[in-house]
């Protein structure tokens, strides 16, 4: 029996939880670590059930002093500290491979915890038992009643959808990397995230492939967390322009990975169409560094067509869940939505729908 199965839906003594690792990657965010480690030590959890994994990834601004000068006697920290920058997924890997816990949490640097976040996820992943990824509810550091990523979908051609958080626990269709937790069954199963994407993607691919083998993703409100919205990488797209690159081509690399070959015919053409039609559009907007950047995914999607087949072999031989029904709890394509997505991101906004989806959880 796994130890989360014993956990009970009931408050009732520290031995009832699963023990829980929460890894951190960290780059250069010691304004505001120190507000994120306080508030995870605090959380209404048995102080014997929980780790916290600091992966730095080769910070310059003292963050790893810090932690070590304030936080280092506690025996539940543990510290991975890289000479260089490896990325979000190949450092979250490092911490998944050093923790023990039964339930993995993957949380940012910049955010800070609600008390109650780590039981609400146990007990969602105890009263299903093929919940295998938790997202939190993420709401902003600024003003804590505005949603800072909530429930996620994508559409058929991998276009990201988000909506403000439903007051119960919710099917969605990905959890977003900030702040999302697994079941060490799941990792077991299917592995952890992919290194080759280093960040970017990265989340929806996990989920995917969570699904691929039968489990579910689910967002919990009562999970919250509070966030600063790009401490780290920039706020948004169009922020991030040395992650523009990586964003074009994962998005490629994860609809191969995850198709079914009939599938790859039918939307990957469609999806060539619209990131061409995009990048146009930069061109003509003036962007001529995003426009190119995006060109340069393209091609990475090319070069390294050979790599791409090798990990969509690997994946399919995981599925359990035919498209069809994976499909079920996709986000209707929208070309309007995705224009308001694209301009809202070039003004430094965040775009979350406040309505409800038009999803139906897979029953």
């Amino acid at each position: 029996m796994k130890e989360r199965d014993r956990l009970k839906t009931h408050d009732n003594g520290s031995n009832e939880w699963p023990f829980v690792s929460i890894i951190i990657v960290n780059l250069s965010g010691k304004k505001w670590l120190e507000k994120c480690f306080k508030s995870v030590l605090a959380s209404d959890y048995p102080h014997d059930k929980f780790e916290i994994i600091l992966v730095d990834n080769g910070s310059t601004d003292g963050s790893v002093e810090l932690v070590k000068d304030l936080f280092m006697n506690d025996t539940r920290i543990k510290m991975i500290c890289n000479e260089r920058n490896l990325g979000w997924s190949p450092a979250n890997n490092q911490g998944m491979k050093l923790a023990k816990g039964a339930i993995l949490v993957c949380l940012s640097n910049d955010m800070e915890v609600d008390p109650r976040w780590l039981k609400e996820i146990t007990l969602t992943m105890r009263n299903n038992s093929r919940v295998g990824v938790v997202q939190c509810n993420s709401l902003s550091m600024w003003d804590r009643r505005v949603s800072d990523s909530a429930m996620n979908y994508l559409d058929k051609f991998g276009y990201a959808y988000g909506y403000a958080p439903a007051k119960e626990p919710t099917e969605v269709f990905f959890a977003e990397g900030m702040a999302f937790a697994v079941d060490r069954e799941v990792i077991e199963e299917i592995g952890m995230l992919d290194d080759y994407y280093f960040m970017e993607y990265d989340d929806m691919d996990f989920s995917w492939r969570a699904r691929l083998a039968g489990y579910k993703v689910f967002f919990v409100s009562s999970a919250k967390v509070y966030h600063v919205r790009g401490a780290t990488v920039g706020t948004t797209y169009f922020q991030r322009l040395p992650n523009v690159t990586l964003y074009v081509r994962n998005h490629f690399v994860t609809l191969i990975k995850n198709y079914e070959f009939r599938s790859i015919l039918k939307f990957l053409p469609v999806v060539m169409s619209i990131e061409i039609a995009k990048i146009m559009y930069f061109y003509v907007k003036g962007e001529w560094k995003t426009a190119n950047a995006a060109f340069k995914g393209l091609l990475q999607v090319v070069q390294d067509i050979g790599i791409i087949v090798r990990k969509r072999r690997k994946n399919q031989g995981l599925r359990k869940v035919p498209d069809m029904d994976i499909m079920k709890l996709m986000h209707p394509f929208s070309p309007r939505l995705l224009f308001r997505f694209i301009t809202s991101q070039a003004k430094g906004r965040r775009f979350i729908l406040n309505a409800k989806p038009p999803v139906e959880a897979v029953k």
